[in-house]
């Protein structure tokens, strides 16, 4: 039997939250069924739920994308009376004030709450009763915060865990008995996809996909970390061997591993951070960092008890820890996984980068990804109709989204082209790229040099090849006297048409014979002077982004990015990175003049040095640390620029 109620003939959304995948596979469905059970008692029709999988309730802006997607369904047309959860908990636990801003949101779009642990039917008492469960909600979130950070440092401590939750590329985790005694090898692959291996024979006894949940160890069992996979292994040594003693930068290094064809640590392609990264990776030379970066809502993992971070309250803190607060775990097993000619190049290269970040840099919360001069706007384009994305403010915190602007009027409703993609994610990959590219000298200045060198042998023009295409010049307009004496007849139209193409070429080997004609081949010392200038001009921009920060990214992004393609189906974008051909041009008129006038060399026309190609994957919805900004990360090879420049 119904209850008698103002939810009676109302229709509900479902808010489904949980704050591990771990927990997805029955908190999630405990939830909806607990609300369903609701709905039936009190005659309420429910539509289709949000689900906010892995999100914790602490951090503001998981709760607010789920609130934007609700509100956007009902100004979508779709009738919506009330967003139902199962307790304040679920709800948020980010304080009073913050709920009551969502409250307040939902309310203007007419959409009221109802939860299912305790229901009120008068109004006037919500308000009071929601604000103490608010407070109250908030408190345990701290508690249990407290509580995991004292316990994960106490199994740091006794090697209980290991210090990181995900192994390095080519690294297992092996999991011990209390006693001590080896259980099993961990390894992750590169899908997620979890094997058990026996610690002996290395044969697999289990096999877990990835979102499956792992059993859980004993409570006082053991991990360390022990070599990986043997080719794997192999690739690893290679890495380093390529930076200490060839001499690469990473960008060079991934190029490489791509030609190759070999899968990144996650399946897809080697890019120059991953290479750093992997480079300044510890756990290579036998030793783990712990509590060296804060990703922390309400407190931080300390030697002693949890350090709180004060005021900073529903927003996840990043950065960098000062080096008194770092842990270090030692790996036995790993102690001679690299050469030891490798092993002492990468720690004192790795001991370089710990002394540039061990003051720490803690990154203050922000409410948006500060991109507000729309880096990308009038560079990326759609892929199959080829206009402009356009960027455009949404929701509170206003965001910056990427969307084609006559898309809602032109496209059907399910159409991909009506989708949005979030503008962090994009910016991010695209100026990490940028400084990772600017940055990876000498490999870059050497790719200039090659690439001038090359096409000014092409301006040259080949054995014979002014002789030949002098003699096609001398036939075509030949031919081109011939079919204009054919004017007047019955064929005109294609006497015309033929004209045309006649005309066409004879302009492409006039311009060709002009530019094979503009001046003499640059000398090498006139190649390396055109690289270096071009090289100081990326440096200046990139200092001028490090220094003036906004003001500065639209003119990096429009000089470095030739294109980028979104593909709104795949929620994908595809970056190509070059240097501009008017930036070789402006280098190369800027040399001293010993062909004669300046105009000798500008009828050929250069063309663009592609650096890179990058595919980037948009997380959508986009929540959270996707919307976390790009900080730069500095140059490793500054002193080499100026150097150079």
């Amino acid at each position: 039997m119904k209850r008698k109620s103002r939810l009676n003939g109302t229709r509900g959304v479902p808010l489904l939250r949980c704050s591990t995948m771990e927990q997805a596979d029955t908190s999630i469905d405990d939830q909806l069924n607990s609300i369903k059970v609701f709905s039936e008692e009190y005659g309420m029709e429910l539509g289709e739920p949000v689900r906010l999988v892995g999100k914790s309730g602490s951090v503001k802006s998981n709760l607010e994308a789920g609130i934007d997607e609700i509100i956007a369904r009902k100004k979508n047309g779709e009738r919506i009376d009330y967003v139902v959860f199962y307790d304040q908990s679920r709800f948020a636990r980010s304080g009073p004030m913050h709920f009551g801003l969502l409250a307040e949101r939902l309310e203007a779009a007419d959409i009221d709450l109802a939860e299912t642990d305790g229901f009120l039917e008068d109004p006037a008492m919500l308000p009071i009763v929601r604000t103490v469960k608010a407070v109250m909600s908030q408190q345990q979130a701290q508690s249990i915060a407290d509580a995991s950070a004292r316990g994960s440092q106490s199994s740091l401590r006794s090697g209980r865990r290991v210090h990181s939750t995900r192994p390095a590329y080519g690294i297992d985790k092996l999991r011990m008995s209390p006693s001590g005694e080896p259980e099993y090898i961990i390894r992750r692959l590169a899908d997620g996809t979890r094997l058990f291996l026996d610690p002996q024979t290395k044969e697999i006894k289990q096999t877990y996909p990835d979102g499956v949940r792992l059993p859980k160890k004993s409570p006082l069992g053991k991990d360390t970390l022990v070599p990986g996979d043997p080719a794997l292994r192999e690739i690893v040594v290679r890495i380093f061997r390529m930076r200490h003693e060839d001499g690469w930068g990473g960008s060079r290094i991934a190029r490489a591993l791509n030609d190759e064809g070999i899968p990144s640590p996650k399946g897809g392609r080697w890019s120059t951070a991953v290479i750093r990264d992997l480079l300044r990776d510890e756990v290579y030379t036998g030793v783990g960092y712990a509590n060296r970066y804060s990703s922390a809502i309400y407190v931080n993992q300390a030697r002693g008890r949890p350090q709180p971070l004060g005021k900073q309250k529903g927003k996840v803190v990043r950065g960098t820890r000062p080096s008194n607060d770092w842990f270090i775990v030692q790996y036995p097993a790993l102690s001679d996984y690299l050469p030891p000619e490798l092993k002492r190049a990468a720690k004192k290269e790795q001991k370089d980068y710990r002394d540039r970040i061990k003051t720490g840099k803690i990154q203050e919360p922000k409410s948006d990804n500060g991109r507000q001069h729309h880096l990308l706007s009038g560079i990326m384009t759609e892929q199959t109709t080829g206009k402009p994305m356009i960027a455009k403010a949404s929701g509170k915190p206003s965001r910056v989204y990427y969307w084609l602007s006559d898309a809602r009027d032109s496209a059907p409703a399910d159409s991909p082209l009506r989708r949005w993609l979030p503008s962090a994610p994009l910016h991010r990959a695209a100026l990490e790229e940028i400084e990772s590219l600017v940055c990876s000298l000498p490999d870059l200045r050497d790719r200039i040099i090659a690439e001038i060198a090359e096409q000014d042998q092409e301006r040259l023009g080949g054995a014979g090849e002014s002789k030949a295409l002098l003699i096609e010049l001398e036939k075509l307009r030949k031919r081109y006297r011939s079919q204009l004496s054919r004017l007047g007849g019955p064929d005109d139209a294609a006497v015309n048409d033929a004209i045309d193409e006649t005309s066409s070429r004879i302009r492409v080997i006039e311009d060709r014979l002009a530019s094979m004609n503009a001046g003499p081949a640059l000398t090498d010392a006139e190649v390396t002077k055109v690289a270096d200038g071009i090289i100081r001009d990326l440096s200046e921009m990139l200092s001028e982004f490090a220094n003036k920060g906004e003001p500065a990214l639209r003119e990096l992004a429009a000089t470095l990015i030739s294109s980028a393609v979104a593909d709104l189906e795949k929620e994908e974008v595809a970056f190509e990175f070059a240097i501009p051909a008017d930036l070789i041009d402006r280098r190369v008129l800027s040399l001293p003049e010993p062909c004669g006038p300046t105009t000798c060399r500008q009828a050929y026309k250069w063309r663009p040095i592609v650096l890179d190609v990058v595919t980037v994957d948009v997380a959508t919805p986009c929540r959270g640390e996707c919307w976390e900004p790009y900080i730069p990360k500095g140059c490793d090879d500054c002193g080499c620029q100026q150097q150079a420049a």
